[in-house]
Protein backbone atom coordinates (compact mmCIF):
# COMPACT_ATOMS: atom_id res chain seq x y z
CA UNK A 1 0.00 0.00 0.00
CA UNK A 2 1.35 3.47 -0.91
CA UNK A 3 2.20 6.00 1.80
CA UNK A 4 -0.67 8.26 0.70
CA UNK A 5 -3.19 5.44 1.11
CA UNK A 6 -1.78 4.54 4.51
CA UNK A 7 -2.16 8.17 5.63
CA UNK A 8 -5.78 8.26 4.42
CA UNK A 9 -6.47 4.96 6.18
CA UNK A 10 -4.85 6.23 9.38
CA UNK A 11 -6.90 9.43 9.39
CA UNK A 12 -10.11 7.58 8.52
CA UNK A 13 -9.63 5.12 11.36
CA UNK A 14 -8.94 8.03 13.71
CA UNK A 15 -12.12 9.87 12.69
CA UNK A 16 -14.25 6.77 13.27
CA UNK A 17 -12.53 6.23 16.64
CA UNK A 18 -13.21 9.84 17.64
CA UNK A 19 -16.90 9.60 16.75
CA UNK A 20 -17.26 6.32 18.65
CA UNK A 21 -15.42 7.71 21.70
CA UNK A 22 -17.75 10.71 21.68
CA UNK A 23 -20.75 8.42 21.36
CA UNK A 24 -19.80 6.46 24.49
CA UNK A 25 -18.82 9.67 26.36
CA UNK A 26 -15.14 8.83 26.70
CA UNK A 27 -13.24 11.77 28.23
CA UNK A 28 -11.24 13.79 25.68
CA UNK A 29 -12.88 11.70 22.92
CA UNK A 30 -11.14 13.24 19.90
CA UNK A 31 -7.76 12.55 21.45
CA UNK A 32 -8.18 9.42 23.55
CA UNK A 33 -10.39 7.65 20.98
CA UNK A 34 -7.88 7.86 18.10
CA UNK A 35 -4.99 7.29 20.50
CA UNK A 36 -6.41 4.05 21.90
CA UNK A 37 -7.56 2.65 18.54
CA UNK A 38 -4.36 3.49 16.66
CA UNK A 39 -2.36 2.11 19.59
CA UNK A 40 -4.25 -1.20 19.44
CA UNK A 41 -3.88 -1.42 15.66
CA UNK A 42 -0.17 -0.64 15.94
CA UNK A 43 0.24 -3.31 18.62
CA UNK A 44 -1.29 -5.78 16.18
CA UNK A 45 1.59 -5.03 13.82
CA UNK A 46 -0.16 -2.70 11.37
CA UNK A 47 1.91 0.40 10.59
CA UNK A 48 -0.12 3.63 10.44
CA UNK A 49 1.21 7.05 9.37
CA UNK A 50 0.39 10.60 10.50
CA UNK A 51 2.48 13.08 8.44
CA UNK A 52 4.94 15.32 10.27
CA UNK A 53 3.34 18.41 8.72
CA UNK A 54 0.00 17.55 10.31
CA UNK A 55 1.60 16.87 13.68
CA UNK A 56 3.38 20.24 13.64
CA UNK A 57 0.16 22.00 12.60
CA UNK A 58 -1.66 20.39 15.52
CA UNK A 59 1.04 21.71 17.87
CA UNK A 60 0.41 25.21 16.53
CA UNK A 61 -3.29 24.78 17.30
CA UNK A 62 -2.56 23.51 20.80
CA UNK A 63 -0.32 26.51 21.37
CA UNK A 64 -3.03 29.01 20.45
CA UNK A 65 -5.65 27.10 22.43
CA UNK A 66 -3.50 27.30 25.56
CA UNK A 67 -2.56 30.94 24.96
CA UNK A 68 -6.17 31.98 24.38
CA UNK A 69 -7.14 30.82 27.88
CA UNK A 70 -5.12 33.66 29.46
CA UNK A 71 -7.24 36.79 30.09
CA UNK A 72 -6.83 40.07 31.99
CA UNK A 73 -9.24 38.74 34.63
CA UNK A 74 -7.01 35.78 35.40
CA UNK A 75 -3.95 38.02 35.57
CA UNK A 76 -5.68 40.51 37.90
CA UNK A 77 -6.74 37.80 40.36
CA UNK A 78 -3.39 36.04 40.55
CA UNK A 79 -2.37 38.12 43.59
CA UNK A 80 -5.37 36.71 45.48
CA UNK A 81 -4.03 33.16 45.40
CA UNK A 82 -0.31 33.18 46.30
CA UNK A 83 -0.53 30.30 48.79
CA UNK A 84 -2.58 27.96 46.61
CA UNK A 85 -0.47 28.68 43.52
CA UNK A 86 2.76 28.18 45.46
CA UNK A 87 1.49 24.91 46.92
CA UNK A 88 0.33 23.81 43.46
CA UNK A 89 3.85 24.43 42.16
CA UNK A 90 5.28 22.51 45.12
CA UNK A 91 2.91 19.63 44.39
CA UNK A 92 4.01 19.49 40.74
CA UNK A 93 7.65 19.36 41.81
CA UNK A 94 7.05 16.68 44.48
CA UNK A 95 4.98 14.48 42.16
CA UNK A 96 7.58 14.79 39.40
CA UNK A 97 10.44 13.98 41.78
CA UNK A 98 8.79 10.97 43.47
CA UNK A 99 7.39 9.43 40.28
CA UNK A 100 10.58 9.97 38.27
CA UNK A 101 12.65 8.38 41.04
CA UNK A 102 10.28 5.40 41.11
CA UNK A 103 10.40 4.95 37.34
CA UNK A 104 14.17 5.38 37.23
CA UNK A 105 15.11 3.27 40.26
CA UNK A 106 12.36 0.64 40.31
CA UNK A 107 11.03 0.41 36.75
CA UNK A 108 14.45 0.88 35.15
CA UNK A 109 13.47 3.66 32.74
CA UNK A 110 16.15 5.99 31.41
CA UNK A 111 16.29 9.47 32.93
CA UNK A 112 14.57 11.44 30.20
CA UNK A 113 11.69 8.95 29.96
CA UNK A 114 11.31 8.77 33.77
CA UNK A 115 11.12 12.54 34.05
CA UNK A 116 8.79 12.98 31.06
CA UNK A 117 6.37 10.30 32.26
CA UNK A 118 6.19 11.89 35.73
CA UNK A 119 5.14 15.45 34.85
CA UNK A 120 1.55 15.75 36.19
CA UNK A 121 -0.47 17.35 33.45
CA UNK A 122 -0.79 18.48 29.82
CA UNK A 123 -1.35 15.06 28.23
CA UNK A 124 -1.87 16.75 24.86
CA UNK A 125 1.63 18.24 24.78
CA UNK A 126 4.04 16.74 27.35
CA UNK A 127 4.40 13.36 25.56
CA UNK A 128 4.89 15.18 22.26
CA UNK A 129 7.60 17.44 23.74
CA UNK A 130 9.28 14.49 25.47
CA UNK A 131 9.30 12.36 22.33
CA UNK A 132 10.85 15.23 20.36
CA UNK A 133 13.64 15.41 22.96
CA UNK A 134 14.38 11.68 22.85
CA UNK A 135 12.10 9.99 25.41
CA UNK A 136 10.68 6.50 24.80
CA UNK A 137 7.15 7.17 23.43
CA UNK A 138 5.89 3.72 24.40
CA UNK A 139 6.67 4.38 28.06
CA UNK A 140 5.98 8.11 28.33
CA UNK A 141 2.33 8.02 27.27
CA UNK A 142 1.06 5.27 29.60
CA UNK A 143 1.30 7.15 32.94
CA UNK A 144 -0.28 10.25 31.35
CA UNK A 145 -3.03 8.28 29.65
CA UNK A 146 -3.92 6.28 32.74
CA UNK A 147 -3.85 9.34 35.02
CA UNK A 148 -6.12 11.47 32.82
CA UNK A 149 -8.53 8.63 32.06
CA UNK A 150 -8.99 7.72 35.74
CA UNK A 151 -9.35 11.33 36.90
CA UNK A 152 -11.69 12.56 34.18
CA UNK A 153 -13.85 9.44 34.25
CA UNK A 154 -14.18 8.94 38.00
CA UNK A 155 -13.84 12.39 39.62
CA UNK A 156 -17.31 13.54 38.44
CA UNK A 157 -18.89 10.41 39.92
CA UNK A 158 -17.04 10.81 43.22
CA UNK A 159 -17.96 14.48 43.50
CA UNK A 160 -21.60 13.86 42.56
CA UNK A 161 -21.82 11.31 45.39
CA UNK A 162 -19.84 13.51 47.81
CA UNK A 163 -21.82 16.71 47.10
CA UNK A 164 -25.17 15.01 46.47
CA UNK A 165 -25.57 16.23 42.90
CA UNK A 166 -27.45 14.30 40.23
CA UNK A 167 -25.25 12.84 37.48
CA UNK A 168 -27.70 14.17 34.91
CA UNK A 169 -26.62 17.72 35.68
CA UNK A 170 -22.98 16.92 35.00
CA UNK A 171 -23.51 16.72 31.28
CA UNK A 172 -24.69 20.29 30.92
CA UNK A 173 -27.00 21.52 28.21
CA UNK A 174 -26.48 20.59 24.61
CA UNK A 175 -24.55 23.32 22.79
CA UNK A 176 -24.99 24.04 19.07
CA UNK A 177 -22.14 22.96 16.81
CA UNK A 178 -19.82 25.88 16.06
CA UNK A 179 -18.69 25.86 12.42
CA UNK A 180 -16.91 29.21 12.23
CA UNK A 181 -15.18 29.95 15.54
CA UNK A 182 -14.06 33.46 16.45
CA UNK A 183 -10.99 35.61 15.66
CA UNK A 184 -9.41 32.95 13.46
CA UNK A 185 -7.05 35.59 12.08
CA UNK A 186 -4.96 34.94 15.23
CA UNK A 187 -3.77 31.80 13.44
CA UNK A 188 -2.21 34.00 10.77
CA UNK A 189 -0.38 35.96 13.47
CA UNK A 190 0.84 32.68 14.97
CA UNK A 191 2.60 31.65 11.75
CA UNK A 192 5.30 34.37 11.66
CA UNK A 193 5.75 34.03 15.44
CA UNK A 194 6.38 30.31 14.87
CA UNK A 195 9.07 31.29 12.36
CA UNK A 196 10.57 33.81 14.80
CA UNK A 197 10.53 31.24 17.62
CA UNK A 198 12.47 28.81 15.44
CA UNK A 199 15.04 31.51 14.61
CA UNK A 200 15.51 32.26 18.32
CA UNK A 201 15.81 28.50 18.92
CA UNK A 202 12.90 28.30 21.36
CA UNK A 203 12.03 24.69 22.32
CA UNK A 204 9.23 23.23 20.18
CA UNK A 205 8.82 26.55 18.28
CA UNK A 206 5.61 25.44 16.56
CA UNK A 207 4.04 25.22 20.04
CA UNK A 208 5.72 27.93 22.15
CA UNK A 209 5.70 30.64 19.48
CA UNK A 210 1.97 30.46 18.65
CA UNK A 211 1.17 30.14 22.38
CA UNK A 212 2.93 33.46 23.14
CA UNK A 213 1.19 35.09 20.16
CA UNK A 214 -2.21 33.89 21.39
CA UNK A 215 -1.50 35.17 24.92
CA UNK A 216 -0.73 38.64 23.54
CA UNK A 217 -3.83 38.69 21.32
CA UNK A 218 -6.02 37.47 24.18
CA UNK A 219 -4.71 40.16 26.55
CA UNK A 220 -5.43 42.76 23.85
CA UNK A 221 -9.04 41.55 23.76
CA UNK A 222 -8.88 39.31 20.67
CA UNK A 223 -9.51 35.85 22.02
CA UNK A 224 -9.28 32.96 19.58
CA UNK A 225 -12.09 30.41 19.52
CA UNK A 226 -11.49 27.49 17.17
CA UNK A 227 -14.51 26.02 15.36
CA UNK A 228 -15.51 22.65 16.77
CA UNK A 229 -14.38 20.69 13.71
CA UNK A 230 -10.88 22.24 13.79
CA UNK A 231 -10.65 21.73 17.54
CA UNK A 232 -11.57 18.05 17.11
CA UNK A 233 -9.13 17.62 14.20
CA UNK A 234 -6.30 19.10 16.28
CA UNK A 235 -6.72 16.60 19.09
CA UNK A 236 -7.37 13.77 16.63
CA UNK A 237 -3.96 14.30 15.01
CA UNK A 238 -2.27 14.58 18.41
CA UNK A 239 -3.87 11.39 19.70
CA UNK A 240 -3.26 9.36 16.56
CA UNK A 241 0.29 10.70 16.33
CA UNK A 242 1.04 9.24 19.74
CA UNK A 243 -0.86 5.99 19.20
CA UNK A 244 1.00 5.04 16.02
CA UNK A 245 4.28 5.10 17.94
CA UNK A 246 3.30 1.82 19.61
CA UNK A 247 4.09 -0.02 16.37
CA UNK A 248 6.51 -2.86 17.10
CA UNK A 249 5.77 -2.96 20.83
CA UNK A 250 4.94 -6.34 22.38
CA UNK A 251 1.93 -6.95 24.63
CA UNK A 252 4.18 -8.21 27.43
CA UNK A 253 6.10 -4.92 27.30
CA UNK A 254 2.81 -3.02 27.47
CA UNK A 255 1.55 -5.02 30.44
CA UNK A 256 4.78 -4.51 32.38
CA UNK A 257 4.77 -0.74 31.82
CA UNK A 258 1.06 -0.43 32.64
CA UNK A 259 1.84 -1.75 36.10
CA UNK A 260 4.36 1.02 36.67
CA UNK A 261 2.00 3.61 35.16
CA UNK A 262 -0.72 2.61 37.64
CA UNK A 263 1.70 3.00 40.57
CA UNK A 264 2.61 6.50 39.35
CA UNK A 265 -1.08 7.37 39.08
CA UNK A 266 -1.67 6.32 42.69
CA UNK A 267 1.37 8.35 43.79
CA UNK A 268 0.07 11.39 41.90
CA UNK A 269 -3.41 11.15 43.44
CA UNK A 270 -2.05 10.62 46.96
CA UNK A 271 0.25 13.67 46.77
CA UNK A 272 -2.55 15.76 45.22
CA UNK A 273 -4.84 14.91 48.16
CA UNK A 274 -2.12 15.86 50.66
CA UNK A 275 -1.41 19.17 48.91
CA UNK A 276 -5.15 19.97 48.80
CA UNK A 277 -5.42 19.20 52.53
CA UNK A 278 -2.46 21.51 53.26
CA UNK A 279 -3.90 24.38 51.18
CA UNK A 280 -7.27 23.94 52.87
CA UNK A 281 -5.66 24.40 56.29
CA UNK A 282 -3.62 27.41 55.18
CA UNK A 283 -6.43 29.26 53.39
CA UNK A 284 -10.17 29.81 53.64
CA UNK A 285 -10.99 27.68 50.58
CA UNK A 286 -13.02 24.49 50.98
CA UNK A 287 -11.33 21.15 50.37
CA UNK A 288 -13.44 20.13 47.36
CA UNK A 289 -12.79 23.49 45.65
CA UNK A 290 -9.04 23.16 46.16
CA UNK A 291 -9.09 19.57 44.94
CA UNK A 292 -10.84 20.52 41.71
CA UNK A 293 -8.36 23.35 41.15
CA UNK A 294 -5.19 21.27 41.55
CA UNK A 295 -6.36 17.87 40.29
CA UNK A 296 -4.21 17.02 37.22
CA UNK A 297 -7.13 16.39 34.89
CA UNK A 298 -8.49 18.36 31.93
CA UNK A 299 -9.01 22.12 32.20
CA UNK A 300 -12.44 22.04 30.57
CA UNK A 301 -13.65 19.04 32.58
CA UNK A 302 -12.56 20.39 35.96
CA UNK A 303 -13.98 23.84 35.20
CA UNK A 304 -17.29 22.35 34.06
CA UNK A 305 -17.57 20.32 37.22
CA UNK A 306 -16.77 23.42 39.31
CA UNK A 307 -19.62 25.27 37.58
CA UNK A 308 -22.06 22.44 38.28
CA UNK A 309 -21.00 22.33 41.93
CA UNK A 310 -21.54 26.07 42.27
CA UNK A 311 -17.92 26.86 43.19
CA UNK A 312 -15.69 29.56 41.68
CA UNK A 313 -14.92 28.36 38.11
CA UNK A 314 -12.40 31.17 37.58
CA UNK A 315 -10.40 29.97 40.58
CA UNK A 316 -10.46 26.38 39.34
CA UNK A 317 -9.75 27.30 35.72
CA UNK A 318 -6.85 29.59 36.59
CA UNK A 319 -5.08 26.96 38.69
CA UNK A 320 -5.58 24.40 35.93
CA UNK A 321 -4.31 26.87 33.32
CA UNK A 322 -1.39 27.89 35.57
CA UNK A 323 -0.19 24.29 35.86
CA UNK A 324 -0.72 23.60 32.15
CA UNK A 325 1.08 26.77 31.03
CA UNK A 326 3.88 26.16 33.52
CA UNK A 327 4.43 22.61 32.33
CA UNK A 328 4.25 23.53 28.64
CA UNK A 329 6.68 26.42 28.99
CA UNK A 330 9.14 24.76 31.34
CA UNK A 331 9.05 21.08 30.39
CA UNK A 332 11.28 21.43 27.28
CA UNK A 333 13.99 23.07 29.41
CA UNK A 334 13.52 20.74 32.38
CA UNK A 335 13.52 17.57 30.30
CA UNK A 336 16.51 18.58 28.20
CA UNK A 337 18.47 19.85 31.23
CA UNK A 338 17.76 17.19 33.86
CA UNK A 339 16.59 14.26 31.76
CA UNK A 340 19.62 13.59 29.60
CA UNK A 341 19.57 10.01 28.39
CA UNK A 342 21.79 7.46 30.09
CA UNK A 343 24.88 6.45 28.20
Amino acid sequence: MSKFKVVILSLSVSVVAGFFARLINLPLPWMLGPLIVTMVISLWGVKLIIPTSLRKSSRLMIGVILGATVTMETLHRILDWPISLSMLLAGVLIITLVCSLYLYRVAGYDRITSLSASLPGAISTIPMIAIELGADPRRVILPHLLRVTLIVMFVPFVFSWWQGISLVSLGGEEVAFDWWGENLWVLLVALPVWWAASKFRLPIPELTGPMLAAVLCSLLGYRLLLPDWLFAATFLVLGAGIGIRFFGMTLSHLANNSRHAFVCTLITLAITLLIAWAICHLTSFEFHVILLAIMPGGIAEMTMLATVLGVDPVFVAFHQIFRSMLLNLMSPYVISRFGSKDK
